[in-house]
């Protein structure tokens, strides 16, 4: 006579999966599914260009001077520089260390963050000196007329 409780077992061969663990392989399946679609949809937003903004008339600043604007969102500060009579140069104005305010600091021609002593160049936004990883990045310019606009960031 066979032993009622042996039969009770399946062998691995035959082994299916309980309702509850396949509920929770579906449930995880589900979890990592929405997690890439997610970081999926964060990529896309942020490689989108933004659209052309008009930041500043060419007459507004005069050479060696800079003004603080907001590109590409109203919460991103940015720097722009008159280098020359028709020449301007714009970088975000947050740290690539400690997201820190950066300043046009004319006497070395360069952009300084006053937090921690990080200095770039003013030419391409690379590290001169101090703790900040990264360089800056480079808000794209368009002169159209009397205008200055920011057509984009550069891909570093």
């Amino acid at each position: 006579m066979a032993d009622p409780i042996q039969n009770n077992f399946a062998s691995p061969a035959n082994a299916q999966p309980t309702r509850r663990s396949f509920g929770k392989m579906i449930a995880g399946a589900i979890g990592i599914i929405a997690v890439g679609g997610l970081c999926a949809l964060r990529r896309w937003y942020h490689s989108r260009s933004a659209p052309p903004r008009v930041i500043a008339r060419a007459d507004e600043i005069p050479v060696g001077g800079s003004k603080i604007f907001q590109y590409p969102t109203d919460v991103a500060p940015c720097i722009l520089v008159r280098t020359a009579e028709t020449s301007y140069v714009a970088y975000s104005r947050i740290c690539t260390h400690n997201s820190c305010p950066i300043f046009y600091h004319p006497g070395e021609n360069a952009l300084e963050c006053r937090c921690h002593g990080g200095l770039f160049s003013l030419a391409d936004g690379s590290v001169l000196e101090g703790p900040p990883p990264r360089p800056l990045p480079r808000i794209l310019l368009e002169i159209r007329g009397a205008d200055i606009l920011a057509t984009g960031i550069a891909e570093t």
